[in-house]
């Protein structure tokens, strides 16, 4: 799942990256699983991953570990990343047990992990273990450094994403909502009739990674991407009068009641279960959670029309905007998983995962897009996937601001979660610059 770091798990890092350090501990022995064949050698790897229990890239990771394991007689030590991931690693490897793969979003601190000398770049390997030619050039582009082109490769991306708004027709239909918003003044206009029709308009976690990256979708309404880039990652908000604008958009929208009531005190799971259950009509979730939907149970997934988040007039978009990208979960291996007893096995595993079928397998499982080339479009079975496969000519994409905000996302999600109570336009844009800043 594609997500930043809230604050509030901060408090339990030190404790989870503990039980890290006991688990590492405890079983990073190189003694083989099982037959090994004689170009591994058997031994181990220790890999940290976001695909953990419930998600719904676990059940295909899990296939890809127990046939690797199967095939090559190399153990491969699993340690779930907690929320905290880029805390919970960053401990392990000053404590001296750093694991050798990391599987994690490229997010928050992950971002700075080569230069902190966490990591490695992966530039060489990419070619030297055949994937140059496969690799989708936009998805390496995104995990360079900077996200610019000829900056060092930080990581092998793997699960691409789409992230449109999801739209509950129904209850739109029964609102009086005829169609789908397209600009702004429809969606000030639908989040009324939805209200008086016992319903909340749009869902979302204002205290968490969804409300950060709701608030920047409509932040950049007026601004174009090289601008709004800059701003991210420099600061600035406060001195650039179309950023002001869609801030101040953003609290129209808020005081317009689009969001849900308490939006401040909510986070993504309040999201989804509010969306999923029919309490709310609109939410803004990536193609992570198109498997999760059907799993809820709740059929929402045949009542559900994807689209983008409707824009104002004079906007730099002229369709609705979604997101898109690859820096999703992917591949980063630590200066430990690159040392000569390591990086082969590493190598084994991660280009496993890039083989067609196990690619295709993720795409059935967790629909995810591709970072590779290639036809996978018999593995998209997912209804919901197929749509937003298909969302291109309907939609603008804004930029994703994780690259761009890097290390700064925690404190800019402090900012937020005021942004979605009380907070002024410019309380908003000199908070945003301060996080940015400090």
């Amino acid at each position: 799942m594609h997500r930043t770091t809230p604050r509030a798990v901060r408090g339990v890092a030190a404790f989870a990256a503990g039980a890290l350090l006991l688990s590492l501990t405890a079983c990073g022995s190189d003694e083989p699983a099982g037959p090994a064949t004689a170009a591994s050698g058997g031994g181990s790897i220790d890999v940290v991953t976001r695909w953990t229990a419930g998600n719904s890239a676990a059940a295909a990771q899990k296939r890809v570990f127990d046939a690797f394991t199967a095939e090559t007689g190399i153990k491969i030590n699993v340690i779930e990343g907690l929320e905290a991931i880029d805390d919970q690693v960053e401990t392990a490897v000053a404590a001296g047990k750093s694991p050798d793969l990391v599987i994690v979003n490229l997010f928050d601190k992950t971002v700075g992990w080569l230069d902190a000398g966490v990591t490695v770049p992966v530039d060489q390997y990419v070619k030297d273990w055949g994937l140059a030619d496969r690799m989708k050039p936009e998805a390496l582009d995104e995990w360079r450094v900077g996200g610019v082109a000829g900056g060092e490769i930080q990581g092998l991306p793997f699960s691409g994403f789409g992230w449109p708004l999801w739209y509950n027709t129904e209850l739109l239909t029964k609102a009086g909502v005829a169609e789908v918003p397209k600009t702004t003044d429809e969606l000030v206009a639908a989040a009324k009739k939805l209200r008086a029709a016992g319903v909340g308009p749009v869902a979302v976690g204002g205290n968490d990674w969804s409300g950060q990256k709701l608030f920047y979708q409509i932040a950049q309404s007026f601004t174009d991407a090289a601008t709004i880039q800059k701003v991210m990652k420099e600061g600035g908000y406060c001195a650039t009068p179309s950023v002001v604008n869609g801030i101040k958009l953003f609290t129209d929208l808020r005081d317009a009641k689009v969001f849900v009531d308490n939006a401040a005190g909510l986070s993504a799971d309040d999201m989804y279960a509010s969306y999923y259950s029919g309490k709310a009509a609109i939410m803004s979730a990536g193609s992570w959670a198109y498997t999760e939907s059907k799993a809820s149970g709740t059929g929402i997934e045949t009542r559900t029309t994807l689209g983008g988040f409707p824009v104002p007039d004079g906007a730099a978009y002229s369709k609705p905007t979604a997101y898109q990208g690859f820096t999703g979960v992917g591949f980063m291996i630590t200066k430990r998983g690159a040392e000569p007893d390591k990086i082969d096995k590493v190598r084994q595993l991660v280009t496993k995962f890039y083989d067609q079928p196990t690619v295709g397998d993720f795409v059935k499982d967790a629909s995810i897009l591709p970072p590779v080339t290639g036809d996978f479009a018999s593995s998209a079975t997912d209804p919901l996937l197929k749509a937003s496969l298909g969302l291109d000519a309907e939609v603008d994409h804004a930029v994703l601001p994780d690259v761009w905000i890097g290390a700064a996302s925690d404190p800019i999600t402090q900012v937020l979660t005021g942004a979605y109570g009380e907070a002024t336009p410019q309380e908003i844009c000199a908070g945003l610059d301060t996080a940015t800043k400090g």
